[in-house]
C-alpha cells in the first residue's frame, strides 16, 4: 500500500500533468494514453525495470521513449521523461490514478467503490448508479471489486467515507449483539 507521502507526490505530478493537458488542449488523448500506458506497464513489467536500471543513461532511455512510445502525445512523452530523470517512473500507475480520479474531481464526476461478493449486474449498477445520481445531482463513477468473503451484500467507498451493507458485516454485528446479553439463568432454575 502506498504512502501518504507517496499518494500526496503522485498527486503532485498528475496534477501537473492535467494543467499541461487542460493547456494544450489535449486532455482527453492524454487520459487515454494515460491508461494504455498503465495496462502497458502491467502487462509487461520489463519497461519499468528498464527505466528504473541505474545503469542505463537517461540517454539511451530517452531513446526507448521515443521509438517505443513514439505515438504519445508531445504532453505525455515529456512527461514520462521527467518521471524517468526523478527516478519517479515507479510511481507512474499511482499517479495515472491520481490523474484519473483529479480529472473526474474538475468534471463534477463523484467516484464510487463498490466491493460486493460477487459480480454486480448490469440492472444492480445501473439503479445504484442512477439512486446515486439522483442523491448528489451529480454524475457518478463505479469501480468494482469482487471479495467473496462478503458473503452477499456490498461495501460502498466515496472518498473518505465507507458504508459496510455486507453480510458479513451484518453478521458480525448480530454476534456482537448476542455475546453481549446476559442471560438470567435464574428463571430456568425456577421451574425445576
Amino acid at each position: 500500500m502506498p504512502s501518504e507521502a507517496s499518494e500526496s507526490l503522485a498527486f503532485v505530478y498528475a496534477e501537473a500533468l492535467y494543467d499541461a493537458a487542460v493547456e494544450s488542449g489535449s486532455l482527453v488523448r492524454v487520459e487515454e494514453e494515460l491508461l494504455a500506458l498503465k495496462g502497458l506497464l502491467a502487462a509487461d513489467p520489463r519497461y519499468l525495470r528498464f527505466f528504473e536500471t541505474p545503469t542505463v543513461g537517461f540517454d539511451d532511455k530517452r531513446k526507448v521513449v521515443g521509438s517505443v512510445f513514439g505515438g504519445l502525445s508531445k504532453e505525455l512523452a515529456n512527461f514520462l521523461l521527467v518521471t524517468i530523470r526523478k527516478g519517479r517512473v515507479g510511481m507512474l500507475p499511482a499517479i495515472v490514478d491520481a490523474f484519473h480520479e483529479h480529472a473526474n474531481r474538475k468534471a463534477g464526476i463523484a467516484e464510487f467503490t463498490v466491493i460486493s461478493a460477487r459480480a454486480l449486474e448490469d440492472g444492480e449498477r445501473n439503479v445504484l448508479r442512477q439512486r446515486l445520481e439522483q442523491g448528489l445531482k451529480r454524475k457518478i463513477e463505479i469501480r468494482e471489486k469482487v471479495e467473496p468473503e462478503l458473503l452477499g451484500g456490498f461495501v460502498l467507498a466515496h472518498e473518505d467515507q465507507r458504508w459496510d451493507c455486507s453480510l458479513i458485516h451484518r453478521l458480525g454485528r448480530l454476534v456482537d449483539r448476542v455475546e453481549s446479553v446476559k442471560p438470567n439463568l435464574g428463571i430456568w432454575s425456577q421451574g425445576n
